[in-house]
């Protein structure tokens, strides 16, 4: 976007200009983000789980713009291990898809493994990754599940530096 303004001044005609880049999220249509979901149980290593940022720290909104090894998104959960989300899908949603890693804010050696869990079982892990690791893809057939729960555990070294981020966390209404 670039914005200019004019002006005459003793007879001169000064021109100002400004230009900055403009990222707009145009959501996308018959998709229901986590994010927007009320949550029935929900557990954070640090803080509050943070609903479209990072987790920053100890308070509600303090997070960033979520960002896994220089890709940013709009839309997820900003956790911090040891961490749980559970959100109620009554059987109405047909596809659960998101992109997980270690938020690129964290300035040490976070360790996270990511787990989707449809129902009490699961169904879905990564492998322990660490920050500038690229994010895993995760998708499953959530037909007929109730309740969906996302827990992101520490790599077995301690919960430091490990901001888990669910990135453009989605799921797919049923026909």
């Amino acid at each position: 976007m670039t914005a200019r303004y004019s002006a005459g001044l003793k007879g001169k005609k000064r021109t100002v200009s400004e230009e900055h880049r403009l990222l707009v999220f145009v959501p996308q249509p018959g998709v229901a983000y986590v994010s927007e979901l009320p949550f029935t149980a929900e557990s954070n290593g640090c803080g509050p789980v943070e609903r479209d940022l990072s987790n920053g720290e100890r308070d509600s909104g303090d997070g960033n713009l979520l960002q896994i090894a220089g890709t940013r998104f709009y839309k997820g959960l900003g956790t911090h291990a040891s961490s749980s989300v559970s959100v109620r899908l009554d059987g109405g949603y047909k596809r659960f898809t998101t992109q997980v890693g270690v938020d690129d804010e964290v300035t040490g050696k976070g360790t996270v493994a990511f787990e989707v869990i449809a129902d009490g079982k699961v169904m879905a892990t990564t492998p322990l990754m660490t920050v500038g690791d690229r994010p895993a893809t995760i998708g499953i057939d959530v037909t007929a599940v109730q309740d969906l729960t996302l827990r992101a555990t520490d790599g077995g070294d301690g919960i430091s530096f490990d901001h888990a981020d669910w990135a453009n966390t989605r799921l797919v209404p049923t026909d």
